[in-house]
């Protein structure tokens, strides 16, 4: 009977890449002790080998190792591109999302650094020598200030990745949320609560930042209902009262779906009665407090999957710029509040 194949051990990779085993076992995890160029060597040893960990070691580990305080491993930066240095924190998305990812990235032994990329005299060759000098290991590109935008840095430098649809390029892997399926989550509360002609309205902005999802998961809902129900949606540059109130009356909406937490004066002062004669679902809630109904876009949850996306690019030597960018999403919450209407309610 033939002898079966052996796996290949650490000591196997240092007796041939010339060096201690624990050298192999710090090249392997990417270590930020070991010179990058013995780093490179010792995988590309182990994988001219053939070396796959083996997966009850590798969680025997992880188990010891969650028994005992992580060691500081290195620094993952959180990279701003606002126009001022504290810009990003207008919204309280990107506040929780940074809270989420600071929070698991010491959990895994990482410091997550706040890196803002508009410096006086900041250029993408200085970001990435100071970025070095400081022991970055990794990238988490915030959301940007727009959509479309665009960063240079030294990318094979770098495991990166981004926050949301906003960063175009380089094309990196992607955390976020799936708005998509929160449009439709939001869509399906309604139809619970016996609404028949939904609506959509919108900045122009706020479709573009998310590639469009929300507008996506609108269409898709609208072909769910009998064709005399079915509404067009109002996207606006900027919120506008008479392009909002001439929508309203024409096409008499029964809910709305919407990120602007203008309409509610807005409904006021055309007369009508939230959640009684219209009911209002917001796609990014103002306050998970009970007072608006709507979807909670789990930022802590979005922050803490980049976190972990990054570490796991750091542990296993991913860099640069991936040749397939991968797309992490992260589902939303219904919550109930008191501007829709509850289940069983009759409209007025």
């Amino acid at each position: 009977m033939a002898e079966p194949h052996r796996r290949v051990t650490l000591r196997d990779i240092a007796a041939a890449a010339g060096c201690h085993f624990s050298t192999v076992s710090l090249a392997l995890h990417n270590h930020p002790r070991l010179p990058a160029a013995t780093r490179d060597r010792v995988q590309a040893v182990a994988k001219q080998l053939g070396y796959v960990s083996d997966p009850m070691l590798a969680s025997l580990a992880s188990y010891r190792n969650s028994l005992r305080p992580v060691p500081y491993r290195s620094t993952i930066a959180w990279v701003t591109n606002f126009p001022t240095r504290h810009g990003w924190r207008a919204a309280q998305f990107f506040q929780d999302c940074f809270l989420g990812a600071e929070e698991r990235a010491r959990s895994l032994g990482y410091k997550l650094e706040i890196f803002w990329l508009r410096e006086r005299g900041m250029t993408p060759a200085r970001a990435s020598q100071i970025l070095r000098a400081r022991n970055v290991a990794g990238l988490l590109l915030a959301p940007q200030p727009k959509f479309g935008m665009a960063v240079e840095l030294e990318w094979p430098a770098f495991s990166a990745a981004a926050i949301g649809y906003t960063l175009t390029r380089p094309g990196l892997h992607m955390i976020g949320l799936h708005q998509y399926r929160s449009l439709r989550l939001a869509g399906q509360q309604l139809l619970d609560r016996g609404h028949r002609r939904i609506g959509l309205v919108l900045l122009d902005a706020n479709d573009e930042r998310v590639d469009h999802n929300w507008l996506a998961g609108y269409l898709v809902l609208q072909q769910q209902m009998p064709p005399k129900a079915r509404l067009p949606h109002l996207f606006v540059p900027e919120w506008n009262d008479a392009a909002f109130n001439a929508w309203f009356r024409r096409h008499r909406p029964d809910a709305i779906v919407t990120k602007s937490p203008e309409i509610l004066p807005a409904l006021q002062r055309l007369g009508v009665k939230v959640p009684e004669q219209v009911s209002v679902a917001f796609l990014t809630l103002p306050r998970v407090n009970g007072e608006f109904s709507g979807v909670d876009e789990n930022p802590l949850v979005v922050g803490a999957a980049a976190a972990d996306y990054v570490a796991g690019m750091i542990h296993r030597n991913e860099r640069g710029v991936p040749a397939l960018p991968q797309r992490v999403l992260i589902e939303g919450t219904w919550i109930d509040g008191r501007t829709v209407r509850r289940a069983g309610a009759a409209p007025r």
